[in-house]
């Protein structure tokens, strides 16, 4: 909207004001609306929904200032909502990479991995598998995986006969050949096999006349025997390889034996066109200059090369020959570019700190121009799906550009890139996953996919949600949180209007954020009535963000509890008084209640236009009139039944200091020591806070807790941990507290046990809680009252209970505010002991109760009939609650003697309510309608939406999530995209069946039944397969399973009845045959004990006492083919012929020895006889 659209809307405006009052009633500004915008652009309840957001003071007219402020600062907080939430490119700091690269990092590449190869065809290669290569000037090379994990490292061999060392200039990775190519300052090409873990040189192209100083490859995904490299010199040139034989002819032809070393190949003789396979082009003398950057572009069939001269800045050449080339002239040069084939724009970066886009056809002028670096452009890089551009600046500063509105979408400043005083030498850009990787002498990294582990359940707020309204008037839903951000979301489809931070303080020079402990709407639910833990209230336009009116504090206390009665303002809080202001913008005039509270209070509710009701941390719950502020009754369920009326509105004697000082200082251990010596007890920390306390001790840990009081602090589930509050705070009282209450000293309560502290504190400036029994302990430190809700529907009554009030040990009890009525009704709505209820709401007639506690659960309640005088109450229809709650529906799951003993066990594990409370009497359960859990963490609030009966919760897990009445999720406000657009009638059979993931891995049997819709296919598949199992192994396969199982819905679920005629059978079965009925078979003397409920996560074994199984098998080995026999069949007979051959030798050899041994004998027989003659 420009000047002149306002200049007639404001004529409009005062045309349309007929009556001359200086503002527009709702049907003159419809009328100028409609004029303004079109008859048929807008209908009337639309209308009238700006109007009444316009109209915040709801005097009944919008004039023309009132609009245009509105107007300006609703786009003002959505424009600041939308820059402070916009998905940024690089959402995540910088992360440094340690690496052993010592000088500068040459280049950064990856090298994608090829899956799907089909001969010389492959599929489109992605970034999504593959190796990032890093190598730097001293010739390290380093590879690593896709999370930047080193995986291993490689140093060149620098050259023997040189005196100046080499200096790797640059280096292209080659995917279809498996294969890196590096240039150097040694004028060559070195290329090197890095398939699988080889790193071998195979070809050197040498003899080039300049140092090649950038390089470019590209390969035909369908013929990867198709790829171009070009490379530009120092001395202005730009070569092109155009290879047809990549894979066919090993790139340079065969390569040299194992061993023999690489295959050198000379660069005149690839110009000449002697290598085969290889077409050479050359572009001499292009530039001035050193050529800074060349790519080659498969859609232009063209070459781009830069250089930082204004004459030949940039070229593009033909590489078919059929074009002449063409020069882009820009002053003082380029230094880096970028082509993009999606939008077929060429992008550069000079040295005049600009960012030009550039026709490919058209040389004289770019077609935009992008300013904003404040140094020269050294780093282009592209993401064409996106539209995105990213350039980086010499002095690091990285800015994220949108090509479609050539605006900035982010930027990175220098001082953010911390990585030491060098400048960015080389940029990679994964596109796949979004992630910029930076080179200097070190590696650093923007990543933008979210960590393991990081990834998560969509939050509505960054800090826990304290309060969560819904406004039916505007169909919206206004959060609040523990950093004081308001949201403001559309209930229809979940995504945020606007969002403003309400209430902030100073605190030493530095602004903080005030948490809100209190929200409210005003009667007309235009207004937002806002309250924070330094006292102050505000009230807001919840539409647009602008403070209308800051309400008069007198004290820095917490505040609990916002209503606006009958055109008033009451608050109050840790102050225990209540305050009454005039709602009127110029009436500043309060009054402030006397005290009749004794200690802090912690909720607040009105009852039509007379009644006020507060509850206070000792369970006190008084009741006011509006108009005098004199306290009509007092409620107390740990002390009576009944409504005490006597001496209500005489001063209080306080029993703790007023507002917890959180900066109170701390005893020390030492003297925490003493005092556990000399006292039996010592005092209860207990930390609180505006949406409730969490009692953490039972009757079984009491002594001991107290013993360790003064040294531990109890966490409140609700927020955080406070500091405890210790005896030395305890003791301080205020000096309010001294003038309100004249009866002070004369206190009652006992300090002579306490080891008094050397602060100079005496007499009645400190106390002690001194607790002899549980039951004392109870009534001061599980009596809290944390939330209550007055049913607007019900007549006051003597027998009707109007007045619900939840809080401590999870109890909810209904009081009838009669003088005459008192506590009629009580029941428990937690699942186990020390929980507690800090959320109810109900609809308008008073038909359900919803409840949240501490522990995440939700119930709904039916409580048209409860509590109420007989023939009063309206007429309940429950013929049709099993239909819409799947809570209710028969569980098949569970025989009926094991439900019944699961709730009796579950019923033992329960809190037994105070005997005070006459629990004979008014014990009464309500029907329960429903009941799952929602979140995991304390739920803090919850609203209804009646028109379409949805629910609405916030919990410390900083969610604020939809469910329909009967528990389908629909969402979270916040995550990603919303939800649809919800119907004007939900049917929750037509919601998808969807469940928030943490309570998913979490959740119960009951509250996947729930929020299935009632069914429950795994757990009814578990338990028929071992039924199966079981019937099998004990009738002997011949079971039948009509008489275990019966048909219900289509769905095979147990029958009680059945079951246990199944159990007498087995009895009769073991009965023996031979001896009779006087056979006893052995039975256990003792019942074994109930194992506790085992839960598990996702990072546990799963641990089973049977599983079905198969008898094992005897394998059949496989026959041996034909082939293999024949083999073996040649072995073992090579092997017989050997053996024979082995023997035959034996018998030869033994044969020789026999006959030498034979003839030896002759030998010497013969001499013998020879020699006899001569003796004779």
């Amino acid at each position: 909207m420009n000047n002149d659209h306002l200049q007639k809307l404001q004529s409009i405006f005062e045309e349309a004001d007929e009556d001359g009052g200086g503002g527009l009633d709702i049907d003159e500004f419809r009328q100028a609306m409609k004029k303004t915008m079109g008859a048929g652009q807008v209908d009337d309840r639309q209308l009238a929904i700006v109007f009444m957001k316009v109209d915040a003071n709801c005097d009944g007219t919008v004039d023309w200032d009132e609009y245009l402020s509105y107007m300006l600062l609703e786009y003002q907080e959505r424009d600041l909502m939308n820059n402070l939430f916009k998905d940024v490119p690089f959402p995540k700091q910088l992360r440094e990479i340690s690496s052993n690269h010592r000088d500068m990092i040459s280049s950064v590449k990856f090298l994608p991995t090829i899956t799907h190869r089909h001969g010389s065809v492959a599929d489109e290669s992605d970034h999504s598998v593959g190796r990032y290569i890093s190598v730097s000037k001293e010739g390290v090379v380093n590879f690593w995986t896709l999370d930047m994990n080193n995986l291993r490292s490689v140093t060149l061999e620098q050259p023997r006969d040189k005196v100046k060392p080499m200096w790797i200039t640059d280096m292209v990775c080659m995917p279809n050949i498996n294969m890196i190519a590096m240039s150097s300052t040694e004028r060559d090409l070195c290329f090197y096999d890095v398939n699988g873990s080889k790193f071998d040189k195979v070809f050197q192209v040498s003899g080039m006349e300049h140092a090649a100083l950038c390089m470019d490859y590209w390969y035909d995904v369908k013929n990867m025997n198709n790829a171009v490299l070009c490379f530009g010199d120092a001395g202005g040139n730009v070569c092109v390889f155009v290879f047809s034989e990549a894979l066919g002819s090993a790139l340079f032809g065969s390569q040299n034996a194992k061993g023999v070393g690489c295959r050198r190949v000379p660069f005149h003789e690839i110009l000449k066109g002697s290598v085969k396979g290889i077409r050479a082009l050359r572009y001499l003398f292009v530039h001035e200059d050193w050529v800074r950057k060349v790519q080659y572009c498969h859609n232009l069939h063209s070459v781009i090369s830069c250089a930082t001269t204004s004459e030949n800045s940039m070229f593009i050449g033909d590489v078919e020959r059929k074009k002449t080339g063409s020069v882009f002239k820009i002053r003082k040069g380029l230094q880096c570019f970028e082509y993009s084939k999606e939008w077929n724009v060429i992008v550069t970066g000079g040295m005049d700190r600009t960012v030009r886009l550039w026709n490919p056809y058209v040389t004289t002028k770019s077609t935009a121009v992008l300013k904003g670096h404040n140094s020269a452009i050294m780093h282009i890089a592209l993401n064409g799906n996106n539209g995105q551009i990213i350039s980086v600046a010499k002095e690091k500063q990285i800015k994220v550009w949108d090509m479609r509105d050539q605006t900035c979408l982010q930027t990175v400043a220098g001082r953010n890139v911390n990585m030491g005083p060098h400048l960015i030498n080389t940029i990679f850009y994964n596109a796949r996953n979004g992630s910029l990787i930076l080179g200097t002498n070190m590696i650093a990294i923007f990543e933008r996919k979210a960590e393991e582990g990081e990834v998560g359940e969509p939050m509505s707020h960054n800090k826990a949600v304290t309060h969560a309204l819904y406004n039916n008037l505007f169909n919206q839903v206004v959060s609040a949180s523990d950093d004081s951000i308001v949201s403001v979301w559309d209930l229809d489809t979940g995504t945020k209007t606007i969002q403003f931070t309400a209430h902030k303080t100073i605190e030493r020079g530095v602004e903080k954020s005030v948490e809100i402990t209190a929200m409210t709407f005003d009667p007309s639910k235009r207004r937002l009535f806002t309250g924070a833990r330094d006292g102050t209230v505000k009230v807001w336009n919840f539409n647009n963000g602008a403070c209308l009116r800051e309400l008069e504090v007198f004290d820095n206390y917490e505040v609990t509890g916002i209503v606006c009665p009958r055109s008033k303002i009451v608050t109050t809080g840790w102050n225990r008084r209540l305050t009454m202001y005039i709602d009127l913008q110029d009436d500043d005039e309060c009054r402030q209640w006397p005290i009749r509270h004794k200690d802090d209070i912690l909720s607040l509710t009105s009852y039509g236009p007379s009644h006020l009701a507060t509850s206070s941390y000792d369970g006190d719950i008084i009741i006011w009139s509006l108009e005098t502020g004199h306290v009509l009754s007092r409620l107390n369920a740990m002390e009576s039944v009944k409504p005490q009326t006597d001496r209500l509105n005489s001063p209080v004697t306080p029993v703790r200091p007023m507002g917890r000082d959180k900066s109170a200082s701390t005893i020390s251990e030492k003297d925490c020591k003493a005092e556990n010596k000399e006292s039996s007890s010592s005092v209860e920390p207990k930390t609180t806070d505006s949406v409730g306390i969490k009692r953490l001790l039972d009757e079984t840990s009491v002594k001991e807790s107290l013993k360790n009081a003064s040294k531990e602090t109890f966490k409140d589930k609700s927020r955080g941990t406070l500091p405890a509050i210790n005896n030395q705070a305890n003791m301080v009282t205020s000096e309010t507290d001294k003038s309100d209450d004249s009866e002070t000293k004369k206190s009652d309560i006992s300090d002579s046990s306490v080891n008094r502290p050397k602060s100079g504190l005496q007499g009645n400036d400190f106390y002690h809680i001194h607790s002899k029994s549980y039951a004392e302990f109870q009534r001061k430190h599980e009596a809290s009252v944390d939330k209550m809700i007055f049913l607007q529907a019900r007549e006051q009554d003597k027998e009707t209970a109007t007045l619900l009030a939840s809080g401590a040990e999870g109890w909810v009890r209904a009081w009838s505010i009669d003088h005459k009525g008192g506590l009629l009704g009580q029941f428990l709505a937690t699942n186990r002991k020390n929980e507690s209820v800090l959320a109810m709401t109900t609809d308008s007639q008073n038909q359900i109760l919803i409840t949240g506690d501490t522990m995440g659960y939700i119930m709904v309640w039916e409580i048209g009939d409860y509590c109420i005088k007989k023939g009063t109450g309206p007429q309940v229809d429950n013929s049709n609650l099993r239909k819409r709650f799947p809570y209710l529906k028969p569980d098949g799951l569970m025989t009926l003697r094991n439900q019944l003993l699961a709730q009796t066990k579950h019923q033992e594990n329960l809190p037994k309510p105070p005997p005070q409370t006459n629990p004979e009497e008014t014990i009464r359960e309500p029907l329960k309608l429903n009941a799952y859990r929602a979140h995991l963490e304390v739920i803090t609030f919850v609203e209804y939406a009646e028109e379409k009966e949805l629910i609405i919760t916030s919990s410390t897990d900083c969610s604020v999530r939809l469910w329909t009445l009967c528990g389908r999720y629909i969402g979270t406000f916040g995550q990603k995209g919303g939800w649809e657009k919800l119907p004007e009638i939900i049917v929750p059979e037509r919601v998808p069946r969807r469940l928030p993931g943490d309570v998913k891995r979490v959740a119960s049997a009951i509250t996947l039944k729930v929020l299935n819709g009632g069914s429950r296919p795994r757990w009814k598949l578990a338990r028929n397969i071992l039924l199966l199992c079981a019937a099998r192994k004990s009738l002997g396969q011949k079971t039948n399973l009509e008489g275990m199982f019966n048909k219900v819905g289509g769905e095979l679920v147990g029958d009680s009845e059945s079951s246990e005629d199944d159990e007498d059978k087995h009895v009769d079965q073991g009965i023996s045959t031979i001896l009779g009925k006087s056979y006893k078979p052995k039975t256990r003397h003792k019942v074994p004990p109930m194992l506790p409920e085992i839960r598990q996560n996702a990072n546990q074994l799963s641990v089973f006492s049977s599983l079905p199984f198969c008898e094992l098998e005897p394998v059949q080995e496989p026959k041996l083919p034909a082939v293999i026999q024949q083999i073996q069949a040649r072995q073992q007979s090579m092997e017989n012929l050997d053996k024979e051959g082995t023997t035959k030798q034996k018998l030869k050899r033994r044969a020789q020895e026999h006959l030498l041994k034979h003839k030896t004998v002759r030998i010497l027989t013969r001499d013998n006889k020879e020699q006899r003659p001569g003796q004779d």
